[in-house]
């Protein structure tokens, strides 16, 4: 058998607040590895060791049997690509300049000048080949999130790195999206490359996985190979839920109409939009990349100018044109990207959570903090977040920690109407049932829930109804019980 073209042995790394112990880890070429675990269980710090990005306090890191030295390094370990969760690309450039960034052609070996006929091509090319679902020439800012994020793995496709980390490639892909994906990441495989696949899809591993490591605060749980293990092994491993707890759900009667949505419609992108909403109702809402989802929800928030056709709310008639009109009327939304549109990152887990219930604590110009921090704490605990320091920095957190974060700001804020865009994107399975119980919590108050979420088996299990978004439009709009993931998937690409 060959050697690991990475091993990593006896690694340690102790932060204020965390620590990494004993990590001992191999990887072999033609491999795909995938890493699970809760959030906050240290993953993604264990992939900045692993790249070079933290230096480790003791143990060795061997890239094809030469020892690394981090402490002398500042960035990647040459032969390693990390692309992260977030995407991070420059927005305003088009798709071709991100893809090429590191190898852009020059029209001379002397002159800085790109050779933007060679780039386009390049690109359409790879277009081509993979069947992205994008232009060459689009600028990213223009993209939806799911069409950056698959913009950004297919980065490591064209490098040349030996080792490829990808950081939960596929929390914001519908099924198409990820049959994309999953044929991606087998390309990046096939030439040789070994390949760390951090997940919290149990999909993901089946379809992919070649072993698994599980890691727990910290901790290697233990590695196995895909071909050993079922779902339900892989679940009890990481939560000790089975496999029909994923999705608890709570009868609720449905209460009167909420919300109405009459003919919405903006410039080409959404037309002829109609569906009721009840109070204790959960409303799915899915479709493909590009269908309008996001568009959508930042319609009934608000957010958008010159949206088109009518919202009435119990039955009245009402313009809602910017968001503090919205949240002014009882509809809190949780956007989609939590980076850029959800967290203040300079500021505290406390004021994130308070930011939209601070007339809750004002007493004429002044807060009451500590009736505030006491709230907050409460809120903080029926959601499962560390609160080991509520003035710790919101960015300390992990990301489904930040998620948390955010949607216990609208459930305190007592909004009534909540517009939910994939609040359970990079979740660990515990976090994604913490977060569905909060929504039962809520419906038996109530509340009403729309519900938008790319992972149509999420949909079914936790919705009573289910719209689909295609060509503009919803295109269905049934009970979950009436409907299947097939039959979804067949009207979300227009067949019937």
């Amino acid at each position: 058998m060959k050697d690991p073209i990475l091993k990593v042995e006896d690694v340690n790394l102790s932060l204020e607040n965390f620590a990494l112990s004993h990590i001992n880890l191999d990887l072999y070429e033609n491999e795909i590895h995938v890493i699970m675990g809760e959030n906050g269980a240290g993953k993604s710090l264990l992939m900045q060791v692993i790249s070079g990005v933290i230096a480790p306090d003791s143990g060795k890191i061997y890239i094809n049997n030469t020892p690394m030295k981090s402490k002398a390094f500042s960035g990647l370990f040459k032969d390693v690509i990390f692309i992260r969760q977030d995407a991070t690309m420059i927005s305003q450039l088009s798709v071709a300049e991100n893809l090429f960034f590191n190898n852009l052609p020059r029209k001379h070996k002397l002159l800085p000048m790109i050779d933007y006929d060679k780039l386009n091509y390049l690109c359409q090319c790879f277009i081509d080949e993979l069947g992205l679902p994008v232009s060459t020439f689009d600028k990213v800012s223009t993209l939806g999130f799911a069409q950056r994020q698959i913009i950004e793995f297919c980065r490591a496709y064209i490098s040349d790195a030996k080792i490829v980390i990808l950081d939960e490639p596929s929390s914001a892909l519908t099924q198409s999206e990820r049959d994309l994906l999953y044929r991606i990441v087998r390309k990046i495989k096939e030439r040789g490359a070994g390949i760390f696949y951090i997940t919290h899809s149990i999909e993901d591993v089946t379809e992919l996985g070649d072993r698994i490591t599980v890691i727990k605060k910290g901790q290697l749980i233990g590695t196995r190979n895909v071909s050993e293990c079922t779902q339900e092994d892989i679940i009890r491993m990481l939560s000790a839920q089975n496999l029909n707890q994923r999705y608890p759900r709570i009868p609720v009667k449905k209460g009167r109409e909420t919300l109405a949505v009459k003919n919405l419609g903006f410039e080409d992108k959404l037309s002829n939009i109609n569906f009721e909403l009840h109070q204790g109702e959960i409303l799915g809402i899915t479709g493909l990349a590009g269908s309008g989802r996001t568009l959508l929800a930042n319609c009934l928030f608000g957010a958008v100018p010159n949206v088109k056709g009518q919202m009435f709310l119990n039955g009245v008639p009402v313009k809602i044109d910017n968001p503090y009109k919205a949240i002014s009327n009882g509809i809190a939304l949780i956007p989609e990207n939590r980076l850029t549109d959800s967290i203040f990152g300079y500021l505290d887990v406390n004021n994130n959570v308070a930011v939209s219930s601070l007339k809750r604590f004002a007493n004429y110009f002044l807060i009451n903090n500590s009736v505030m921090e006491q709230v907050v704490s409460d809120y903080v605990h029926k959601l499962n977040i560390p609160q080991q320091n509520l003035h710790s920095n919101i960015l300390e957190y992990s990301g489904g920690n930040q998620q948390k974060v955010v949607f216990a700001k609208w459930i305190m804020s007592r909004a009534k109407i909540f517009i939910l865009d994939e609040p359970t994107r990079g979740l660990d399975i515990a976090s994604k049932v913490d977060i569905y119980n909060s929504i039962n919590d809520l419906i038996k108050k109530k509340a009403s829930i729309i519900f938008i979420s790319s992972d149509i088996e999420e949909i079914l299990g936790i919705c009573d109804r289910v719209a689909v978004l295609a060509d503009h439009t919803i295109v269905c709009d049934l009970p979950t019980s009436d409907i299947t993931v097939e039959k979804v998937l067949a009207l979300s690409i227009g067949k019937d």
